[in-house]
């Protein structure tokens, strides 16, 4: 298998587990990440997704540009896996979040780009070295506009150079830099207390910051009260306000295993 995935007290874990050549992507490997995010979403005791590489210099270097290589001048046969991954990864309803411990280059950045929140070790990399192999940098292209600044995004795009933790967390890419023998421990607190807040307000807020992104200030305003009427009609708002009231922490369902109570 070429990811480790583990779930626990809703928590899911992926861990892509090909150090040897910098947990680069193949075909095979795509299609592990995407069953994976279907994992995730389809199953209702997982209500937080942590994705990172195995071993201490990469996070993902990106696609194996050997396979692509050894298979011919015809790139088109990765279209499919690529788009299979977005498709999962940046639609889904639970939160993701990106313990980056290296490289994270070209499809790897991407992967990283899916994610919602971005956290990285000191030795992490960034970089979408895509042009200098007259390569395009898809994905990114769209996400890196949207994360940070326009003229950071095109320098990135159009260089093809990297940058390293601090330049990433300056800028906007990464929320924060924590030490890389802490990396993996405060990925799964940050998870654990996303999965101890209420579940559904959790989900629609994603849903709302996301759809709100592109959304003109009015059809904001109707998503937003769309998603209050979904989140009113749970039995999760009364608990949280009983709670709040009785001055003790909510019990969510999963709530006294994900996030303490």
């Amino acid at each position: 298998m070429a990811i480790i995935f583990e779930s626990r007290e809703g928590v899911a874990k992926i861990t892509i587990n090909r150090p040897e050549v910098l947990n680069a992507l193949d075909p095979a490997t795509y299609a592990e990440i995407t069953e994976a995010f279907q994992q995730i979403e389809r199953d209702p005791d997982v209500l937080v997704g942590i994705i990172t590489g195995a071993g201490e210099k990469a996070f993902t270097a990106g696609a194996d540009l050997k396979i692509m290589h050894t298979g011919g001048a015809d790139l088109s046969q990765w279209t499919p896996w690529r788009q299979d991954r977005w498709d999962f990864g940046a639609t889904t309803s639970k939160p993701l979040i990106a313990a980056i411990n290296g490289y994270a280059l070209a499809g790897g950045l991407e992967l990283a780009l899916v994610c919602d929140i971005r956290i990285a070790s000191p030795n992490a990399v960034f970089g979408t070295p895509e042009v200098k192999w007259n390569l395009l940098h898809g994905f990114g292209a769209y996400q890196l506009p949207r994360i940070i600044s326009l003229s950071h995004a095109m320098e990135m795009l159009l260089t093809g150079e990297f940058i390293d933790a601090a330049t990433a967390e300056r800028i906007g890419l990464i929320s924060r830099i924590v030490p890389a023998g802490d990396l993996q421990a405060e990925a799964d607190r940050i998870a654990r207390v996303i999965a101890g807040n209420g579940p559904m307000a959790v989900r629609m807020t994603k849903e709302l910051v996301r759809n709100g992104l592109s959304a003109s200030p009015p059809e904001h305003f109707r998503l937003m009260n769309e998603y209050y009427s979904r989140v009113d009609a749970t039995s999760d708002q009364t608990e949280g306000l009983t709670a709040f009231a009785e001055k003790r922490k909510p019990r969510y369902p999963h709530g006294e295993q994900a996030g303490g109570a």
